[in-house]
């Protein structure tokens, strides 16, 4: 029988490479002896700690193939070597020893790059009003040591309206449509034209961005906040880098929110100037970082899944994105619709 005789073509989407690999790829750079691995974490990259016979440790970042181009990432290391320059602490990273950072891998699903970074000792900082204090006074330190970075690298993106309304929203504008119906697609992209022009009436500061600033991606130890994961750093509204901080707190830390929204706030205006429109863009900003965020879920279903898209997850998406705009009175037309509630 001819069945017998086929053999299937199995495409793979992201595949785990093994810290034995991983152990093996990373002879480019000099360890003290011999190494061990651990695969920490996998998201839209994946995250390994190397550990060499002295206790010291790094962390080996393997980009998903077709996530960030050579370009992209080298303004990413570009923008952490001007940081490390400056001072600041970061989690940076380290030249192998062909004085290159970044390494290529024929990965099942096509070409991946790796990069080895220092590794930040700590633990994530709890939310406290102290902490949140130190966390906003670390984010001005950051815009104020990166304004006006520019680098040979192209990011190949912004953080501005396209990237985190538009495109988005055409990602999730089908999902809600199979689950909600038209109706809910027509608020979406209500909110997306309302809040762009609402941003657009603004005079915002743009310039670098760390793109996902909140307590998840940085250590607090003896020494102070370092920070790390800039796989989103961009240039971009640097309204959006304190509303992700804003949204972090709105969404974790309920209970917490505004005491330790009062000390973020004083901590970052204690290292840099805050101006009017920047501090009014910010919940429009919150608005944009969950339109970002549901899309980039939708858009990486082989690290989030597709268990959560469902009607009671995507009204409760639907209802937050009313709440943000309560004034908007094009949306009162959605208010009375049963399908949304």
């Amino acid at each position: 029988m001819l069945w017998r005789n086929y053999i299937l073509q199995i495409n793979v989407k992201h595949a785990l490479i093994d810290t034995e690999t991983i152990k093996q790829l990373v002879t480019g750079h000099s360890f003290e002896g011999s190494v061990t691995c651990d695969f920490l974490a996998r998201g839209l990259n994946d995250t390994y700690r190397i550990t060499d016979e002295k206790q010291n440790n790094y962390i080996f970042r393997l980009y998903r193939s077709g996530w960030r181009d050579k370009q992209a990432i080298l303004f990413e290391l570009d923008a952490l070597n001007q940081l490390y320059e400056q001072g600041f602490r970061a989690s940076y990273p380290i030249k192998k020893h062909d004085d290159d950072y970044i390494y290529e891998v024929e990965a099942p699903e096509g070409l991946r790059y790796g990069v080895l970074f220092t590794y930040s000792e700590g633990e994530r900082p709890l939310i406290n009003v102290e902490n949140a204090e130190l966390i906003g006074a670390t984010l001005g330190r950051l815009h104020r040591l990166t304004s006006g970075f520019e680098s040979v690298y192209e990011r190949g993106f912004e953080l501005d309206m396209q990237h985190l309304l538009d495109e988005p929203a055409e990602i999730i504008s089908p999902v809600l449509e199979r689950y909600l119906g038209q109706s809910a697609v027509n608020l979406l992209h209500a909110v997306v034209e309302n809040t762009k022009a609402d941003l657009a009436a603004l005079d915002l500061e743009k310039d670098f961005c760390h793109g996902d600033f909140h307590n998840h991606n940085m250590h607090l130890s003896s020494n102070g906040i370092e920070v790390f994961d800039f796989d989103c750093c961009a240039t971009g509204f640097r309204g959006y880098d304190i509303a992700v901080s804003w949204w972090n707190l709105l969404n974790n830390y309920k209970n917490m929110e505004k005491d330790c929204w009062d000390a973020f706030l004083e901590g970052y205006t204690a290292e840099r100037n805050l101006a009017s429109d920047d501090f009014k863009s910010i919940p429009l900003l919150i608005t944009a970082r969950r339109i970002w965020l549901m899309g980039t879920m939708m858009a990486n279903d082989d690290v989030w899944g597709t268990n959560w898209m469902n009607e009671r997850t995507l009204k409760l998406f639907i209802g937050q994105l009313r709440t943000d705009r309560p004034g908007d009175r094009d949306l009162q037309e959605f208010d009375n619709d049963e399908v949304l509630h």
